[in-house]
């Protein structure tokens, strides 16, 4: 008998993982875009927006429709992750892949959690000078939200073809790069992430404005500048390094290409928002790429250790 790992793929549940990945990116867009325009705290309580669920001014204000709309479309994705856990608790033989699914609840409960503690502990709300709180469960909530999106993906993955396909096993040498430009992406994420939600970014200033040494920021802000920017290069050639790996062993061109296309894109979107500092929409759409890019990595090293079978399906 054929094992569960090798029967055909599930359609309706890989539609459904699609579906909470494309209302995921609207999620992200609309929080990036929020903390783009410092809108975190249009409303001082939580989970309600003044106490209702259509505010006053949410649709004309854009500080509000910010930070409302991204509450409601979490809300969205909270229901499409109950949704899938249920559709996996019924329909997935796979223990890992039902696993996955009851973890991405847990990830998106977490994500809502982070995002209340970071409103009602905000120095608006509990009064100070500091507001070291609220600013490291911002964190803890942006950094949370690439990793949910992370497993979304590799759900979804579950579901797919070329989860389904055998194939030769995949070299160590190419899972541990893969490993590496992991983590390294992950420092990234981490330090942009302290970037922007402790208002540690150093942009243009002048024209002596370095675009990977920050030439403006002192202490603690220049650190972090340069954590980001020079980590984005190394990581960006961890990469393409993983993706030349990816293309030596004849993975599918578009698993390779993919990331090879998105380290590109996200590098000149860095750049660009270094350039344009106050364009929030430049940042916003930097940030999804970003998204999109260590969920596509993780999607790719998770089948370079499908093909050596440590995703053995018990």
């Amino acid at each position: 008998m054929s094992s569960p790992a090798r029967t055909a793929p599930n359609r309706p549940l890989f539609g459904l993982c699609l579906l909470a990945l494309l209302w995921s990116i609207l999620v992200l867009q609309a929080g990036g875009f929020t903390t783009s325009i410092h809108a975190g705290m249009a409303f001082l309580d939580w989970p309600l927006s003044n106490g209702s669920v259509n505010p006053p001014g949410w649709l004309t204000e854009i500080d509000k429709f910010a930070e409302h709309s991204h509450r409601l479309a979490a809300t969205g994705l909270g229901l499409l992750a109950i949704a899938i856990a249920l559709a996996h608790a019924v329909l997935e033989p796979r223990r890992l892949v039902r696993r996955a699914a009851y973890a991405l609840v847990a990830l998106v409960v977490l994500q809502g959690v982070l995002g209340g503690l970071r409103v009602l502990l905000d120095k608006l709300n509990i009064g100070g000078d500091g507001n070291f709180k609220a600013a490291a469960f911002a964190v803890g909530h942006a950094v949370n939200a690439q990793l949910t999106i992370a497993l979304l993906a590799f759900i979804a993955l579950t579901h797919s073809q070329a989860w389904q396909q055998s194939a030769k096993s995949a070299p160590n040498d190419v899972r541990r790069g893969g490993i590496a430009a992991i983590l390294l992406v992950f420092t990234v994420i981490l330090a942009g992430a302290i970037m922007r939600q402790g208002h540690f970014t150093a942009w243009v200033s002048g024209p002596q404005e370095g675009l990977f040494i920050p030439s403006i920021g002192t202490g603690i802000v220049w650190w972090i500048n340069f954590l980001h920017r020079s980590g984005a290069v190394l990581a960006g050639f961890a990469v393409l390094g993983f993706a030349v790996q990816l293309a030596r062993q004849r993975f599918p061109l578009l698993r390779w290409a993919s990331l090879v296309a998105l380290v590109t894109f996200q590098v000149f979107l860095g750049v660009l928002s270094i350039q344009l500092p106050h364009n929030p929409h430049v940042r916003t759409v930097h940030l999804v790429v970003g998204a999109a890019l260590f969920s596509t990595l993780c999607a790719a090293v998770a089948l370079a250790f499908r093909r050596e079978g440590q995703f053995a399906d018990a």
